[in-house]
């Protein structure tokens, strides 16, 4: 990303503002020791003042000079890295910003809804960033087109011999109609055992599209409806 190509840039540019700060704080110094002799000589006698009055003059002015084009390159070098570092987060946020996550985990206080010969998993929100992807209802929508890594994963308890899920998208091309998208079977090995069943694929998808984890032929299908069991999810590929 570009963010990651101008990152040397930026610590350059950070250790150049250390740099003249200290510089600053040098000068400050000799501003202080500088009070401090001007003090020292009006305190002396006059004759005493009029000896090499103009040499010291002199180097007064070379000396506030050159601290003053040091403490201007430092407004200057400072003023240039908050213009460099606002340039990168505007282009930044134009390039999409940080990547979108939806995080999904089974709603631990409900139970499966059943759809005919179908059970589904409530879900809530585990963790959502970006804007490419939201929840409706029960589903996830996509919001921009792209290349999204899609997961599910479902702890399934009981005497049934074999228990998984189908991860189905409904598209936003064909209105009504669905596919199945990923799939998992998952053989239980003994009555009263628990077995979780993972998928994980890359597909692309399209603006509207809609996904949806059901488990389909098992409406009695007992599932551990915990957040670290049982969650569902989509990550946009940048």
């Amino acid at each position: 990303m570009l963010y990651n190509t101008l990152l040397p840039l930026i610590v350059f540019m950070f250790c150049l503002s250390l740099f003249l700060v200290h510089r600053v704080s040098v000068l400050e110094g000799d501003i202080r020791s500088l009070q401090r002799d001007i003090i020292l000589q009006l305190n002396q006698p006059r004759s005493d003042r009029v000896n090499g009055k103009m040499d010291r003059m002199s180097q007064t002015r070379e000396h506030v000079f050159s601290e003053d084009i040091k403490l201007s390159a430092f407004q200057t070098a400072h003023s240039s890295l908050r213009t460099f570092l606002r340039r990168v987060k505007r282009e930044q946020n134009s390039d999409g910003g940080l990547t979108s996550i939806l995080a999904l985990t089974a709603r631990g206080n409900s139970e499966p809804e059943i759809r005919g010969n179908t059970a589904l998993i409530p879900w809530t929100i585990s963790v959502q960033q970006g804007n490419a992807i939201s929840l409706r209802g029960n589903k996830i929508v996509v919001q921009e087109d792209g290349y999204y890594l899609v997961f599910g994963q479902v702890l399934f308890e009981g005497p049934n011999k074999v228990m998984g899920h189908v991860i189905q998208k409904w598209s936003s091309m064909k209105s009504g109609t669905s596919t199945q998208l990923l799939h998992c079977l998952q053989e239980m090995s003994a009555a009263g055992s628990s077995n979780t069943c993972h998928t994980a694929g890359i597909a692309q998808l399209r603006q509207g599209d809609e996904l949806e984890l059901v488990i389909p032929d098992r409406p009695n299908a007992i599932i551990t409806m915990d957040a670290e069991s049982t969650f569902f999810g989509l990550i946009q590929m940048k």
